[in-house]
């Protein structure tokens, strides 16, 4: 689930916001159904991502409005678009959760299906009883602005997500690396976490990846200074971290890995990426040999991410870190 606030989508239009899907979510939801809330003058706020089952999308429903309240969102509209090949599969929840969005008073003025996500496949929006063709994903508005802010490239699928994260090299080269980063560290902690904490930083802000010795170091700092792990979630607040985060993360194992998944969960429900931000939990939750090898904020993201909660919570986190600065020598100016 994802809580977008991306700007006034007024007066709904049906191509514009089906193009835009993909964009919002980080991935092309193909044999999906998607719903989407909006307060009165147009403006995006809960979005869920579900797969094609009545009960569930009921329920998505109750939870994206729960969000809405929880975050003070005025929604008033609900959208929905189901993409699937087979078109009784797409329309049967658009039957039963426009039924339920107007008990809870919301307007439906979008209702789409469309067979998969490719330019020229035709939608059908059965409250206006129109039919439109799908244009290019990737030169919708939402598309092109996220280029822009540095947002990580739309995935194809939740597969290609979970693709993303998996470990580059041998966890043998990867175990013997971070074996050197913490070596390193013991000599100087306080002078490495900040030297460390500064890199992440400078690449989130001028994006680039982190080498391998880079990720490694950043990941043995966050993993054994919980105060520099605010720190990284601060400096996150530029959606470019989402991509620094996924690239670094397929550069370190073990606990290690999990701190950055973890950080990398957090930073992109902030940003509006819910299904990364699952992946990304369930990366660490597949990988570890016990629950009790999850890092606490794994834990914390995967109660939001459950629920549904409204991402300023955990843009409200990210800010927090505003308050450790100074002990690693940076100021909010920085």
């Amino acid at each position: 689930m994802n809580n977008n606030e991306n700007g006034p989508v007024t007066r709904l239009n049906t191509a514009q916001f089906i193009e835009g899907i993909p964009a919002f979510l980080g991935m092309v939801p193909n044999e999906s159904l998607v719903i989407a809330l909006f307060d009165p003058q147009g403006t995006t706020g809960p979005f869920a991502r579900l797969d094609h089952d009545n009960a569930t999308a009921v329920v998505a429903l109750d939870k994206l409005m729960a969000a809405a309240e929880s975050a003070d969102f005025n929604a008033t509209i609900a959208a929905l678009v189901s993409i699937h090949p087979n078109g009784d599969t797409a329309e049967e929840p658009l039957l039963a959760a426009p039924r339920h969005a107007y008990t809870l008073g919301l307007a439906v003025p979008i209702a789409a299906v469309l067979p998969e996500y490719t330019a020229g496949e035709t939608f059908f929006n059965f409250p206006s009883a129109e039919s439109g063709e799908l244009g290019d994903i990737l030169a919708s508005t939402v598309a092109v602005l996220g280029v822009i802010d540095g947002r990580a490239p739309i995935a194809p699928s939740r597969d290609a997500l979970a693709a993303e994260l998996a470990p580059a090299e041998d966890l043998g080269v990867l175990f013997e690396r971070q074996w050197d980063a913490r070596q390193a560290r013991a000599q100087a902690p306080e002078i490495t976490d900040a030297a460390n904490l500064e890199t992440l930083r400078d690449a989130i802000e001028a994006p680039r990846e982190l080498t391998y010795p880079e990720a490694v170091a950043v990941a043995i700092t966050l993993t054994d200074n919980p105060r520099a792990r605010d720190v990284a979630l601060y400096f996150s607040r530029n959606v470019a971290a989402v991509a620094i985060l996924t690239d670094a993360a397929r550069k370190t194992s073990g606990y290690a890995r999990f701190t950055i998944l973890s950080v990398l969960a957090a930073v992109a429900y902030a940003h509006g990426y819910g299904v990364r931000a699952a992946v990304a939990l369930d990366a660490i939750e597949n990988g570890v040999a016990h629950e009790t090898q999850i890092p606490k904020l794994a834990l914390l993201i995967r109660q939001v991410v459950d629920h549904g909660l409204h991402a300023k919570g955990v843009q409200e986190v990210l800010e927090a870190g505003r308050n450790v600065l100074p002990e690693f020598g940076f100021s909010p100016e920085d």
